[in-house]
């Protein structure tokens, strides 16, 4: 579904439909990152291209975005999967916290 070309239809929609448009793009990269915790154990996903994608577009939207990207970059680097887990779901618990209610439906 393009909601962009959707919305674009929309006669006086204004500010609120290029709203939810961006608000979606946001909650899909969201769950982007939040798929990666649950992938990080078993996978090497340094290289996503995907994620990286996703980390952008959610870092940009972030007031500490800039910051919790580069943290979420060091955090792929560790060796032990639990623990990269356990630093990838706080950073992207933080990620959602900072965004709010942009995430609700």
């Amino acid at each position: 579904m393009d909601r962009e070309r959707q919305l674009a239809n929309v006669a006086f929609g204004g500010a609120w439909s290029e709203q939810i448009a961006g608000n979606e793009r946001l909650a899909e990269a969201m769950q982007c990152i939040e798929t990666a915790v649950i992938d990080c154990e078993e996978q090497d996903l340094r290289s996503a291209s995907a994620i990286k994608e996703a980390l952008a577009v959610v870092a940009a939207a972030h007031p500490k975005g800039r910051l919790l990207s580069q943290a979420w970059e060091k955090g792929l680097n560790i060796g032990n999967s639990g623990l990269r887990k356990a630093e990838l779901k706080r950073l992207a618990d933080a990620l959602r916290a900072g965004l709010g209610s942009r995430l609700l439906p």
